[in-house]
This record gives C-alpha cells, sequence and structure tokens, in this order.
C-alpha cells in the first residue's frame, strides 16, 4: 500500500503550470467489439460524494468496502466527476476500464461567479489554445480518453464565438493527442451566455453539438424532448446521451432499481444513455449489501445491453473486483489484510447476480478464496421442480475471435456443503464461416469430489 495520492487541478494557475503527472501506470485500452457504430451507447457519469475517496490512492488502500463497479460490459464510457476545475480520473480507475475495453473520461468544470471568472479570464488573456493544449497534455500523460466539458457559470451575451472557440480547440488537441478521445459536452450554457438547460437536443445547442463527440443532456426530459432531439440529431442520434439522473430529482421518470426503463426510453430513439451518480446504490442501500444491491442495479434487460465482444487474446482472469480480506497468489494467502485498489480488478464475467438461470443460479464475488487477487466467482445453481427446464449454464465471456490452435487451464474449489459430486464443464459456443452453431467442451468434464481444488487443462 501507499499513501501516493492523485488529485485534481483546482485552478487555472494549476492547469496552465502543468507540466508532468505523477508516475503511475495503467492499463492500455482493450480492444473490444461494440456492435455498430450508430448503436444507442451507456455512459456512467461517476458522482459519488465529491469525488477522490478511497480511490485516490495510486497503490490501493486497507479499506476493502469502498465503492467499487464491475458491470463494465455494460457501458462505452466511464466519466470521474467532481467539482474541482480540472477532474483527472485516478489511476485504478483508469486500468479497471481499459481492462474491458471502456473508455475512461475526465472532467473540466466551471461553476457559478468563480467559474464565470475562470471563462473571462481564459478569453480576455487570449488562452484558449493554452488550455485546449494543456487539457490535452493531461489526458496523454495520465493515458485516459478525453473530457466530459461542464459549462455551468453565465457570461456575458457576446460569448457565444468563445465558447465555440474553446469547445473546437480542445477537441483538437485532445483528439491530436489522444487518438481515439471522445469530448463530450454537456447541455448547460448557451451561446447567448446563458445558463438554460435544454433537456433536448436542439437549435439553441446544436453548435456545440456539431463541434465534439457528443453531448449529454441534462435529466428534466420527456419522451417528446427525446423525439424531437432523435430527429434534430440525424444520422448522430447515438452521439445524444440522455442524462439519467439515479437519484430522479426533478425528473418525469423514475431512478434507483428502475433506471433500466430511462435507458429504455432512450433506446427507443436510438439515443445512447448517461447514467449519472449510480454511486446511488452504495450511498443509500447501505454497505452491508452492496455487492447484491449492485447487481440488481445493473441487471439491466438484455435489450438494453450493448453488444461486448473481446476480440483479443490472451484472456486471463480469476474475475477479482479489485478487492478483499486477504490477498492470494496461485491459490496462497501471501498477505491477510483488508485492501482495495481497482487497478487490480480483473477482466468481469458477463452473468453476474442473483437472478441467472431462470432464477434458479447466482454468480458473485466471494471473498473467502481466491486464485490471484482477493476473490473467485462463486456460481451456485438451486433446482426448482417448477423450472424444470433451467439449468446451470453461466455466461463468462462473450468473444469475437477466429479459432484455432488454442490452450486453456482452469481452477477451481467446490463450496463447503455442497453436493459431494459436481460435473463441472467450460463450455465454448463457436459458429462456423457458414453460420453453423456449435458447442466445444474445453478439457474434460471432471466430477469434484468433497471439498477438493481441481485444475483442468
Amino acid at each position: 500500500m501507499s499513501d501516493r495520492e492523485i488529485a485534481p487541478l483546482k485552478t487555472l494557475e494549476e492547469l496552465l503550470g502543468f507540466e508532468k503527472p505523477l508516475l503511475c501506470s495503467v492499463e492500455p485500452l482493450r480492444d473490444v467489439r461494440r456492435g455498430k457504430p450508430d448503436d444507442p451507447k451507456i455512459l456512467f457519469c461517476h458522482d459519488m460524494m465529491g469525488g477522490y475517496l478511497e480511490d485516490r490512492f495510486i497503490h490501493g488502500c486497507g479499506k476493502s468496502d469502498s465503492y467499487r463497479f464491475h458491470h463494465w460490459h455494460l457501458i462505452d464510457s466511464f466519466v470521474y466527476f467532481s467539482h474541482y476545475l480540472v477532474t483527472i480520473p485516478p489511476p485504478g480507475w483508469i486500468s479497471a476500464g481499459h481492462k474491458h475495453g471502456v473508455k475512461v473520461l475526465g472532467t473540466f468544470i466551471v461553476e457559478s461567479d468563480p467559474g464565470t471568472k475562470v471563462l473571462n479570464e481564459i478569453w480576455e488573456a487570449n488562452l484558449v489554445s493554452k488550455v485546449a493544449s494543456q487539457l490535452a497534455l493531461v489526458a496523454a500523460l495520465y493515458k485516459f480518453d478525453g473530457w466530459l466539458i461542464n459549462i455551468e457559470s453565465e457570461m456575458d451575451k457576446n460569448c457565444g464565438p468563445f465558447l465555440l472557440e474553446f469547445l473546437k480547440a480542445v477537441t483538437t488537441e485532445t483528439h491530436r493527442s489522444v487518438p481515439g478521445s471522445l469530448v463530450i459536452w454537456y447541455d448547460s450554457v448557451l451561446l447567448d451566455g446563458k445558463l438554460d438547460w435544454q433537456n433536448e437536443l436542439n437549435e439553441k445547442n446544436a453548435s456545440f453539438f456539431d463541434l465534439c463527440d457528443g453531448i449529454f443532456l441534462n435529466y428534466a426530459w420527456t419522451e417528446e424532448m427525446l423525439l424531437k432531439s432523435a430527429g434534430h440529431a440525424g444520422t448522430r442520434k447515438s452521439d445524444v446521451y440522455v442524462g439519467i439522473d439515479v437519484f430522479a430529482r426533478k425528473t418525469k421518470y423514475s431512478g434507483g432499481y428502475e433506471t433500466f426503463k430511462a435507458v429504455e426510453v432512450a433506446r427507443k430513439h436510438g439515443l445512447s444513455s448517461a447514467i449519472f451518480a449510480a454511486g446511488w446504490v452504495y450511498e443509500t442501500q447501505g454497505k452491508k449489501d452492496f455487492a447484491t444491491n449492485q447487481c440488481r442495479f445493473w441487471d439491466f434487460p438484455e435489450h438494453c445491453c450493448p453488444e461486448w465482444r473481446v476480440t483479443t487474446l490472451p484472456l486471463c482472469t480469476s474475475f477479482c473486483q479489485g478487492f478483499g480480506e486477504k490477498l492470494f497468489k496461485a491459490g496462497e494467502v501471501v498477505r491477510p489484510i483488508a485492501w482495495f485498489d481497482l487497478s487490480r480488478q480483473q477482466l468481469q464475467p458477463r452473468d453476474q447476480g442473483h437472478s441467472l438461470c431462470d432464477g434458479c443460479g447466482v454468480a458473485e464475488v466471494c471473498t473467502e478464496w481466491a486464485y490471484n487477487g482477493g476473490g473467485c466467482l462463486l456460481l451456485r445453481f438451486t433446482p426448482d421442480p417448477a423450472k424444470p427446464k433451467a439449468s446451470p449454464y453461466f455466461r463468462l465471456f462473450t468473444c469475437d475471435i477466429p479459432l484455432g490452435s488454442l490452450s486453456v487451464s482452469y481452477t477451481f474449489q467446490v463450496y463447503p456443503g455442497c453436493s459431494k459430486m459436481l460435473d463441472i464443464a467450460l463450455i465454448l459456443n463457436v459458429r462456423t464461416a457458414s453460420g453453423e452453431k456449435q458447442q466445444l467442451s474445453l478439457g474434460v468434464t471432471v466430477s469434484v469430489p468433497g471439498d477438493g481444488v481441481l485444475e483442468a487443462k
């Protein structure tokens, strides 16, 4: 563990003076298949308790019950949000997202009168180019993937050209410094300097939309507004991110565990979703049942889930979520103390939660044992006579990989108290060039006696 911390840049002077990042390493962005370019996407904007909590420690901390996210297959991009001028995502979040092919963005935000002062200084001192290049430099050196631009300060009525110049410069410089990066504009200030959230894409904010990779709509929308937004966006409907506040503050839709219903409405019109403050689960539902509640929250219907396919090998994971009560290596405890470090999170499975296998199956983290890291994937199936067709089939990953010579190794343990004889098999569903589907059993089907640990190759 280490007490080295990532921190935001709180002032314009800090941003202009930025030269070198803290020494830390992050994982490169994994290549995954995401479906068609115009498919609706899901962005998760993480705003929780001011930000920079236990996740700020570069090499982790000892608070194992800290907030974590592990449903990466459901989202396309992740924004780390705070109310400081320049929010730099902690490296743990960058690494965890990148391992799953998710782009991670920081936030540039100005608010109220202090924000107006910052903007006027940039405007009057002709600092647009410098600020844009510095933001691009921060993203490039910390190895994250772009910015959410949030201007929530009123300005002079003649500020329109300045705001457009600023957004265009940030987008251009960030794209140049970080290939494949995203710059997303938040629906807030207008060209006349007024702070007037539109809750839709229209002629008042379309100029901003045209200069960047997407717009994040404010939260008080109606379905009629979304219909108008889709019409205004034309071929760029999926670049419109419908803001969905999980706390459902002053909204027409439900939040909490019914957040998925707002996602359904957005997708109905071909629009993407920006889920804001999903830390609601951790903040309001209690830490004791966080693991169960987190899976309940992210248990989106299949038609709300974007495509996510692994396209590269090797594929290696012990399903650690980046925390544990002990640290394991090759099945042995190497450090018997609690820990939290998102950079240690490993590739997470497709199926998670308590509503699997027609309600008979559970897939959840278990920290009593692990192979590498702090936890493993616990699979449990309870037969129900009323559901004779339910089978103990759990989806781990969807892949888009040409099948050739393949070496597979997996390790498992029978949970104490379970049946003395269980059949374990790892199944690979494949599709031939002609479209025919086949099932291949990787390794062998083995019977596991007692509580032993077996390795199948």
